[in-house]
């Protein structure tokens, strides 16, 4: 399925893998930096219990939509700079999508434009920015790998006998 003759155009199946990757790999980072710093990943209380998980969601699909464009293109190969836009893109995603679910959480334009500027300037938003950059050149080396037109490798017993 990773070339034209089979009517694929790229190896998509890398996408959601990916994606799955770097929601576990966020909630890990999460988890490690609010331990160690002794910090709340959401610091305003009137933001509500789904602000912080909806902005790992946002944050999430535009990593998923970067990958995929990544492994939709032709030729296929590594591109730096399309993974450098997508971890700033992830970032101000994170930011921002925060900002717009605490105004609508605590109605309070003001306090939702602080705790944007506040989530985008901290060590969570970063660390969701540093390892969209790092998926999406996973992703994109991954499927590059995957593309040639190699044989399939086997076990010494499956060769054939003549």
């Amino acid at each position: 399925m990773t070339g034209d003759a089979d009517g694929a155009r790229g190896p998509w199946w890398v996408a959601p893998f990916a994606a799955a990757t770097y929601v576990a790999l966020v909630v890990c980072a999460f988890g490690f930096i609010s331990l160690l710093a002794d910090l709340d990943v959401v610091t305003d209380p009137d933001a509500g219990p789904l602000t912080g998980p909806l902005m790992v969601v946002v944050a999430t699909i535009v990593v998923l939509w970067a990958i995929i464009r990544e492994t939709r293109r032709t030729p296929l190969r590594v591109s730096v700079g399309s993974a450098v836009l997508a971890g700033l893109l992830a970032w101000l995603a994170y930011g921002v999508s925060g900002g717009v679910f605490d105004a609508i959480a605590s109605r309070d334009g003001a306090d939702a434009a602080a705790f944007a500027v506040t989530t985008l300037t901290g060590p969570f938003s970063v660390t969701v920015g540093v390892l969209a950059l790092v998926m999406v050149l996973a992703a994109a080396a991954v499927a590059t790998s995957s593309t040639g037109r190699r044989a399939t490798p086997r076990w010494p017993w499956e060769h054939d006998g003549g």
